[in-house]
């Protein structure tokens, strides 16, 4: 049976705007011919809601949202970065400690948007987790599939990444993404032993309460999406594109 646009459209909206306290964003890319895109995006979320660091408590505030960057990327340090500092909001970037100052591996296809992508250096990260607000977290090494690899080459995965990262930035590090948003219940059992204080995904999600769970579900935001899609995302309306949520078991 056909469903009116209009009428998904009408669910979609009434079905968040009521009582979403707050999403937390994912990007990957932010290219040049973006940067104008980004930056308005950024100026509408200041205006209708409040940041939020991922690793801090959340604010008493009407509506948060947090930004992420997944992968670490050179035209995030390029493009994004510095229109983040300008207006002083923060955000945490995702670091693959395998691929420092290269080429991803895990993209391999030539048509892929982020084929020509490079991660960013250990001196861009050094320079990134010294930057009032900026929260440096762990992708893993080679940003595989955990929920694939055997336990002990999962462990690795995340004790090393870890190690790595501490070693680079002269800080803790306690923020995990699952690279592909890949995870299962032993992964999040070993991502816990090895420190990580928290835990994301890129399941959709939006938080009604002002607790902040150990696993915490993300929104996909690309910087070329317009500031329609932007508000609706950031009052949940996007969840009619999952079906459901795997919530993992998180042993108090």
């Amino acid at each position: 049976m056909m469903v009116d646009l209009s009428d998904r459209i009408r669910s979609l909206w009434s079905d968040g705007r009521a009582d979403c306290l707050g999403v937390i964003f994912y990007y990957h890319a932010v290219p040049a011919a973006s940067r104008a895109g980004f930056a308005r995006q950024l100026d509408w979320l200041a205006r209708h809601t409040t940041f939020w660091a991922l690793g801090g408590p959340l604010p008493d505030a009407r509506r948060w949202v947090g930004l992420s960057f997944d992968d670490a990327y050179v035209s995030v340090w390029e493009n994004a970065v510095p229109e983040l500092v300008e207006r002083g909001i923060p955000f945490t970037v995702f670091v693959p400690t395998g691929s420092l100052g290269t080429r991803p591996g895990w993209v391999q296809q030539p048509h892929h948007p982020f084929w020509h992508e490079r991660v960013m250096s250990a001196q861009h990260i050094r320079t990134l987790a010294g930057v009032p607000g900026v929260t440096v977290g762990s992708h893993t090494v080679t940003h595989p599939r955990l929920s694939r690899l055997s336990l002990s080459a999962a462990h690795r995965e995340l004790v090393e990444s870890k190690a790595a990262l501490e070693d680079l930035i002269g800080q803790p590090v306690e923020l995990l993404s699952f690279p592909h948003g890949d995870w299962n219940q032993a992964v999040i059992e070993l991502a816990l032993e090895a420190g990580y204080r928290r835990l994301f995904g890129i399941e959709p999600r939006c938080y009604r309460t002002r607790e902040v769970p150990s696993f915490m579900g993300r929104v996909a935001l690309e910087p070329w999406d317009p500031l329609l899609v932007l508000r609706l995302k950031s009052r949940g309306a996007y969840r009619w594109s999952v079906r459901g949520f795997r919530a993992p078991c998180i042993r108090a």
